[in-house]
């Protein structure tokens, strides 16, 4: 893939092409979708197993790919890891920290921070220069901490989670492309993403304060997609 890997972008020795926020939202909603659709739109469910940022190849437009499907299981074990380790690669993203680094772990990190409503200080000096706003960042860190939950029925599925990144997707790519038009969903995007065509807005999905508890947090995300899939 031209781009490499999302691992060598973030931590490699060069790190010669910064990546901006809205590539960083591409590139989580690209492997969300893939994931989605191992998970939800085969014939047999089939659960990656080894989620990680080296296994997330990008093409020349940044676009997504999930590789090595070497340990790739179907039916009966649990998507619910794989959706544990996407939520650790989210945290890569919004942090360009490696998900563990000597004896340093970024979930941890991360979940200590959020105990003390001080998770923004760890977002990557790349991401504070390109967003205008940092509450989408925020809403994103939520998400990957209810991606990382402890127990897995509390996970949101890659489903619901593709339709969440989607939200924070579509005013970008709006207002970059197509000006004041209304964006149809790309040709790829699976069909379960249909319903949230008209979801533009960002500000929409009132996921409320660092402080509320992230079991909150999955309702109000909850009740934005069904008041958008209706």
């Amino acid at each position: 893939m031209e781009n490499g890997s999302l691992r060598d972008l973030l931590h490699g020795p060069s790190k010669k092409k910064k990546l901006d926020w809205e590539t960083r939202l591409q590139i989580s909603l690209g492997a969300a979708q893939g994931l989605a659709y191992l998970h939800h739109d085969c014939s047999l469910l089939i659960i990656h197993q080894d989620v990680k940022s080296s296994n997330i190849l990008l093409d020349m437009d940044f676009e997504a790919h999930l590789t090595d499907f070497g340990i790739a299981r179907t039916s009966r074990l649990t998507e619910k890891s794989d959706i544990y380790s996407y939520g650790i690669v989210l945290l890569e993203l919004l942090t360009g920290r490696k998900a563990v680094d000597n004896d340093s772990n970024l979930h941890q990190l991360i979940m200590a921070k959020a105990v003390n409503n001080a998770v923004m200080e760890a977002v990557d000096p790349d991401i504070t220069a390109t967003c205008k706003g940092l509450g989408a960042v925020k809403k994103v860190f939520q998400l990957a901490l209810l991606c990382t939950k402890k127990q897995p029925s509390d996970r949101p599925t890659m489903h619901e989670v593709s339709q969440v990144l989607e939200c924070f997707m579509m005013p970008s790519v709006t207002s970059k492309q197509l000006g004041e038009q209304p964006l149809a969903p790309p040709a790829t995007v699976p069909s379960y993403m249909d319903d949230y065509a008209n979801l533009k807005d960002p500000s929409m999905v009132n996921c409320g304060s660092l402080s509320t508890s992230d079991a909150q947090l999955f309702l109000k995300f909850g009740e934005v997609i069904s008041q958008n899939s209706e």
